[in-house]
């Protein structure tokens, strides 16, 4: 039996995150693009997962989400550990005057998973957020520094790496970053142990010294929270 990846079913799984994603009807030329592979080869996997009811054409034969992506869904939180057992200490212990996030890294973009501001509600911040570049988000920095340099500079533009480079030494250091933004905004964040996910903390403009140090020990006692619960 070959040990080797089935790549037809990693581009297939990589096709249903990039729609989902899109958060808009994308064309498989478009989708292709994003992905790196040949426009042929998106088409037909958007046909398999139609067949399904994965995915679905609109009146411009673009490609949507189907209505089995919801039973997906529902089956991923209930498998997902992180997410069933975070939801509650986070809607009893997180700060409700900032924003608070919980993502995931995937193919350099973080994925927020919950992601609540001033005076949401649970089912706003479950309602999801767009997917961001992880060298333009807090949770990213921190979770990429699990990985090299030398690895990073590959697939980070200079610029990129400018902005990259010291949170992510921040985080191997001390253990999380803390990023103070050009506008005056600060934004923390601190991996969730063995779950290739991090909390952050957001939306705190022109703090001082000692509100970031009241910040960043109210983030480390609610990781503490959630990994001891896990």
């Amino acid at each position: 039996m070959s040990s080797q990846p089935n790549q037809s079913l990693i581009d297939g799984i990589r096709c249903l995150q990039y729609l989902v994603s899109s958060d808009r009807a994308i064309g498989c030329r478009e989708l292709a693009r994003l992905m790196g592979i040949n426009t042929t080869r998106v088409n037909r996997l958007l046909m398999t997962m139609a067949s399904i009811g994965l995915t679905m054409q609109d009146a411009q034969r673009r490609y949507l989400p189907g209505p089995g992506i919801h039973a997906l869904a529902a089956q991923a939180i209930r498998g997902s550990a992180l997410f069933s057992q975070a939801l509650p200490l986070l809607e009893s212990h997180a700060p409700k005057d900032i924003v608070v996030a919980m993502g995931v890294l995937w193919e350099d973009q973080v994925i927020y998973i919950y992601h609540s501001e001033p005076g949401s509600q649970v089912s706003q911040a479950l309602a999801g957020f767009h997917m961001l570049p992880a060298w333009q988000s807090v949770i990213g920095m921190a979770l990429l520094a699990a990985e090299s340099d030398e690895t990073l500079q590959q697939r980070f533009s200079e610029e990129q790496w400018l902005q990259l480079g010291p949170h992510v030494a921040e985080q191997r250091e001390r253990g999380h970053v803390v990023w103070h933004h050009n506008d005056g905004e600060v934004s923390m964040a601190k991996p969730l142990g063995a779950h290739s996910a991090a909390l952050a903390f957001a939306g705190m403009w022109h703090v001082d010294d000692t509100v970031v140090e009241t910040r960043l020990q109210a983030l480390h006692m609610l990781v503490k929270r959630l990994t001891e619960k896990s």
